[in-house]
């Protein structure tokens, strides 16, 4: 077994393993299994599971919301360029490891914390995109809060998937008028 992994890829080994199996799937022993080391390794870098989804979330929480808004804050174009940019990723996105952390954070108090947390900022980043195309504060604030809750609706569903055309349509209503 190789015992040279380090936090990070068990922090990865575990975000693949709560997409993959849910917040039951977060054990020592299946992500050890997992990674092809023994449970020592997961000691030497945790002081036990506790700590380890802490710091999980913690990882989840800044790659997840942070990196993407990072992300959208160096491409090139104006906030609707964004703003559409930001739509059709998020249509097109594997939501498997958004619903495991939404379904932890329903039993877990430290995770619906980070959950919130992530939730307002991409809810006021939104905003801020649509307050860039031209929608008054108050009006960015409603239709960003609307967006992300459909957003989140959308994730959850296993219906099918927006097409473009309907996806241009929804984005042409959200432009002011």
């Amino acid at each position: 077994m190789d015992e040279k992994k380090n936090r990070h890829d068990w922090l990865i080994a575990g975000l693949q393993m709560l997409s993959s199996e849910g917040p039951s799937g977060m054990g020592i022993m299946p992500i050890s299994r997992k990674l092809g080391v023994t449970k020592g390794s997961f000691y030497w870098h945790f002081k036990d599971l506790k700590e380890y989804q802490l710091a999980l979330i913690a990882e989840w929480e800044q790659s997840y919301a942070q990196h993407a808004i990072d992300y959208m804050e160096q491409m090139e174009g104006d906030a609707d360029t964004k703003f559409r940019f930001w739509m059709m990723g998020a249509i097109g996105s594997d939501f498997s490891l958004a619903r495991a952390i939404r379904s932890w954070s329903l039993s877990d108090e430290n995770v619906k914390q980070v959950q919130e947390r992530v939730d307002a900022q991409l809810i006021d980043y939104l905003a801020k995109l649509l307050r860039g195309i031209g929608w008054s504060k108050e009006d960015a604030n409603t239709l960003a809060h609307w967006t992300y809750w459909a957003y989140v609706g959308y994730a959850t569903a296993s219906g099918p998937f927006v097409a473009p055309k309907q996806l241009n349509l929804i984005l042409d209503i959200l432009k002011p008028k």
